[in-house]
């Protein structure tokens, strides 16, 4: 599914209300730039750190253009996935009433493939989604704070003494102010500046009919720095010039923020959607977004009131941390976290914290292709593993039917399709991997072994059985919590058993405390590299 900057608004809650039931997540991006021959060493194998370096130094000069989220839930009963892709083109462009400026760079031979696969330039500014980081969002607050709340500083006015017409200018407008306040009491409420045409005033007076931005300016500069008791309020064609007071001025302050806030709120954009994933602050997100979903949601019982919904839709989003699923991931990771969060830390140990208290259980698919490779690398791109997959029939898969663009066509390269792809091969591949190597579907390479190697050698944050390891119990358990007692608790054992007995079998994804969870879960795939993997959330 298309998801353009026309139909975020409607798209928003649904995929919200689906981040908040799902199983799984997978993702893809589609980068401005990335590494190249040019910026890595010229010979041997490099460190996780120089790579990760690599990584920080590209993403903090190119940007995320597309991607795409593929949503996976599972029904334990019918033993079968359904997937809801979604793609999406992000807008780098920033309004401009907000002050703040972004650099963007693509670098070319990046844009040539992916003009050679039908990638367009113009649906990105026409039709894609904008966002703004928390960097960037904290930086516009803080200057729209800056501009309401400025106190007067000036105390001269700037024309340059051959400024003739300027000074003649100021001149005119300095009589009427002075004019304007001898009449004392009997004066009216305001000047305006120029006086409307007709006025008595501006009959003899050699002011314009109107103002132009420049004379506009030297209006408010005049009245700042000269007449302290008095304030400016712009108008398309003129001033109007009225006295201060303290409390009108705090109300219009007030009024101006939260307009301010609520511009901040809506080019935020995709990363509404990143927070969500990461279980990050939702609190500013409009309850009003939810208006529409709030008979229908999945996740949370209908409220008395739209706010109380909203309320239980954003604890119930920080509390559910699905698996974040990626092919390839390490790179994801850091785009995806300078692009919508900020700058990244210098050190790979501390970037792998951060992630790890976002994402706390993390699948490369690429890892779970070549977990038991040696010297020699196999090819592992996402098309070719996804064709040796493709006759495996378990754990069945199906496509939400709103959502089924990719069902007639390849995309390859289309974040939407690929991010597809990879909650494909995720499904299967940890299907076949569950007793910590292949099952009897595909040729098996010492699982035992290669499972005991990875437990003895690696220290690492293992997943917890329950909790946020993964949702592959936890969510059983959460849909039968409606019922009371005994009842309940025989229900969720025996679903617990049943869906185990299929997951056995390959019917469903390993549960929460397999052998698989321990071996291949939080371990990023990085080929060229002296370590060969990147260990998130180690101890």
């Amino acid at each position: 599914m298309d998801i353009t900057a026309e139909t975020f608004v409607f798209h928003l809650p649904r995929l919200l209300d689906d981040l908040a039931t799902c199983h799984f997540v997978s993702i893809d991006c589609e980068f401005s730039g990335i590494p190249t021959a040019n910026t890595s060493p010229s010979s041997g194998k490099t460190t996780l750190q120089q790579r990760y370096d690599e990584y920080r130094t590209c993403a903090d000069k190119y940007s995320i253009v597309q991607i795409g989220l593929t949503v996976g839930h599972e029904d334990t009963k019918k033993a079968t996935y359904t997937l809801r892709p979604y793609n999406l083109y992000l807008n780098p462009t920033i309004d401009q009433k907000l002050d703040v400026e972004r650099d963007i760079c693509f670098q070319s031979s990046a844009m040539e493939f992916l003009l050679q696969n039908q990638f367009s330039l113009n649906s990105m500014y026409k039709d894609g989604v904008q966002y703004l980081s928390r960097e960037e969002a904290d930086l516009a607050m803080t200057k729209a704070a800056a501009r309401f709340n400025r106190t007067p500083s000036r105390t001269v006015l700037e024309i340059k003494e051959t400024e003739y017409d300027s000074i003649e200018f100021i001149a005119a407008a300095r009589k009427l102010v002075k004019d304007w306040l001898a009449l004392g009491k009997a004066r009216e409420p305001y000047l305006n500046i120029p006086p409307p045409s007709g006025d008595a005033v501006r009959a003899d007076s050699t002011m314009p009919s109107t103002l132009n931005n420049y004379q506009k300016r030297l209006v408010h500069q005049l009245i700042e720095a000269e007449y302290p008791s008095l304030v400016t309020i712009g108008q398309p064609t003129f001033i109007q010039i009225i006295d201060y007071d303290e409390e009108r001025e705090k109300a219009v302050r007030d009024q101006r923020m939260k307009r301010a806030r609520e511009r901040i709120s809506k080019q935020i954009g995709f990363r509404w959607v990143a927070e969500a994933l990461a279980g990050g602050d939702l609190s500013h997100l409009d309850p009003y977004c939810f208006r529409s979903t709030m008979s229908t949601s999945t996740a949370v019982k209908p409220q008395a009131s739209l706010r109380q919904f909203s309320d239980k839709m954003k604890q119930k989003l920080q509390s559910h941390r699905p698996v974040l699923v990626g092919h390839n991931l390490l790179i994801d990771l850091v785009y995806f976290c300078r692009c919508f969060f900020g700058p990244l830390p210098d050190s790979v140990q501390d970037f792998q914290t951060m992630v790890h208290k976002m994402f706390p259980v993390l699948v490369d698919t690429k890892y779970l292709a070549t977990h038991q490779c040696g010297s020699i690398i196999p090819r592992s791109s996402l098309s070719e593993i996804n064709e040796t997959l493709l006759q495996t029939a378990t754990p069945k898969i199906k496509i939400h039917h709103q959502h089924a663009k990719y069902n007639s066509r390849k995309s390859e390269h289309e974040a939407g399709y690929d991010s597809l792809l990879t909650a494909q091969v995720f499904i299967k591949l940890s299907a076949q991997l569950r007793d910590g190597g292949l099952s009897e579907t595909a040729e098996p390479s010492k699982p035992q072994r290669q499972l005991q190697k990875e437990s003895s050698q690696q220290k690492r944050i293992e997943p917890q059985e329950t909790g946020l390891s993964t949702r592959f119990d936890v969510l059983g358990i959460e849909e039968a919590g409606d019922v009371d007692g005994d009842l309940a608790r025989e229900d969720e054992k025996a679903q617990r058993d049943e869906a185990s007995k299929k997951a056995g079998q390959g019917q469903l994804i390993p549960r929460s405390g397999n052998e698989f969870w321990q071996v291949y879960s939080n371990k990023l795939r990085v080929f060229g590299t002296e370590e060969s993997v990147c260990y998130v959330g180690q101890s």
